[in-house]
């Protein structure tokens, strides 16, 4: 199903945050294209301030949180939004790395490559599950 066609009903803004790339503007105006609301962020300090301006629903981490920093960004984005959903995009797969994702307050992992109709559909699936803000 193209993800076009994917069905939604008035879906919250969302944060894409890449902060170590340059991938969070294209995803966030891919989103759009799609028919949601999205932003991006190309450093944590954006992110928060971004978060400080609106409420996003849900927030679209793309790295593996293989160094502190992302830690850190992680930590501070939960600690600020504690019923936000975080959907981290990775190129890691492997089970003990996702275990520690999670432990580290995302609440769900896409690995690359992905399709843009199976992050549509997670996002449309977090709607379903919406958290009280």
């Amino acid at each position: 199903m193209p993800y076009s066609k994917i069905p939604r009903v008035n879906f919250p803004p969302t944060l894409v945050i890449d902060i170590h790339g340059a991938s969070a503007q294209q995803l966030a105006e891919q989103l759009t294209h799609g028919g949601f609301t999205a932003a991006s962020a190309d450093t944590c300090p954006e992110a928060l301030a971004a978060m400080a301006a609106q409420h996003y629903w849900s927030m679209i981490f793309l790295g593996d949180l293989s160094d502190a920093e992302d830690v850190q960004c992680i930590a501070e984005l939960r600690r600020r939004a504690p019923r936000t959903w975080i959907l981290m995009i990775s190129a890691t797969e492997l089970r003990d790395r996702r275990a520690l994702h999670l432990g580290h307050g995302i609440d769900a992992q896409i690995v690359t490559p992905f399709s843009m109709e199976d992050l549509i559909s997670r996002l449309v699936a977090f709607s379903r599950h919406s958290r009280p803000t």
